[in-house]
């Protein structure tokens, strides 16, 4: 799907799990960046592109680490175990200070089973483009991703490392430990107070859910306060209760939506097998405004 005019310069940030999506063995890391930008590029975002790349950094060789950091490429040492936990607490952080227009991409295989539950709640209150890049396709996506790549596809254009990048830093998440020099960072990591802070105070591996304790049903803002309203009503699974009168479904369902400050036009469909829906009750449907579509079980 092709940028619109307010995505096409909107900042840009990725959140890249260097264990589950790794840079392939030959494979310049100065790429990497160059990669992504002509990926995005080619769908018409331009704007400016921050990527942080997450695993354990006493694992990833010094090359490696010198190509990502001098194309503007930050890196985060993380325990393998605790990776998504830091990688989904920085995307909320930047969610925060970055409102829309602006894209989101992750590049994980483990989207679908780790990030999905609470990623669908922030996005459906603030909505961003996401785009996503993964080694294993997952099986189902609950999430609308704008787009998404292969990872060996989207690095395999292979075009020239990207220039010299200044900004780029070194993070420790286990000890809130950050520095612009690898030289810095490598001794930092290979300290005794860096291997003690890990061993005594281990990270937590399990993601926050920062919409757990948010309620169900949110209040119109002001775009969607008079805007069109569909319902899709399923009669075999929520039917109408014994003795209740049909014609009360629309202004219940009108009134429970006025609440929450929506008052635009509502259109109802019901559907069941109405073969076996009372005559009456078809007729008090109808008289209300509400289309009626028979189908089978199932």
């Amino acid at each position: 799907m092709k940028a619109t005019a307010e995505y096409a310069t909107a900042n840009i940030a990725v959140w890249w799990d260097m264990k589950d999506c790794p840079i392939p063995e030959g494979y310049e890391a100065g790429q990497v960046r160059s990669s992504l930008e002509v990926a995005f590029k080619e769908q018409g975002y331009s704007g400016p592109v921050s990527i942080t790349a997450y695993g354990d950094q006493t694992q990833t060789p010094d090359h490696i680490l010198k190509g990502l950091l001098s194309t503007g490429v930050s890196v985060a040492h993380t325990k393998s175990e605790s990776t998504s936990y830091f990688m989904y607490e920085d995307l909320v952080k930047w969610r925060r200070l970055n409102p829309p227009p602006a894209t989101m991409m992750i590049i994980s295989d483990q989207v679908g089973d780790k990030f999905t539950w609470d990623l669908v709640r922030l996005q459906q209150r603030t909505l961003y483009k996401l785009f996503l890049a993964y080694l294993v396709k997952p099986e189902y996506m609950v999430l609308s991703i704008s787009e998404q790549w292969c990872w060996k596809k989207l690095l395999s254009s292979s075009p020239p490392a990207a220039g010299v990048q200044a900004g780029a830093k070194c993070y420790c998440k286990s000890c809130n430990y950050d520095s612009e020099y690898l030289n810095h960072f490598k001794k930092h990591l290979s300290s005794y107070s860096h291997s003690r802070e890990e061993y005594v105070n281990p990270t937590d591996h399990k993601l926050v859910r920062y919409t757990e304790d948010w309620g169900r049903n949110y209040k119109a803002t002001p775009e969607f306060a008079t805007a069109k309203i569909q319902v899709w009503w399923d009669l075999f699974d929520c039917p109408i209760p014994q003795g209740y009168d049909a014609r009360q479904v629309r202004p219940s369902i009108e009134a429970a939506v006025k609440e929450l400050g929506y008052y635009g036009p509502v259109s109802i469909t019901s559907y069941g097998d109405h073969k076996h829906t009372p005559l009456q009750a078809l007729q008090a449907l109808s008289s209300t405004g509400v289309d009626i579509a028979h189908t089978v079980s199932g």
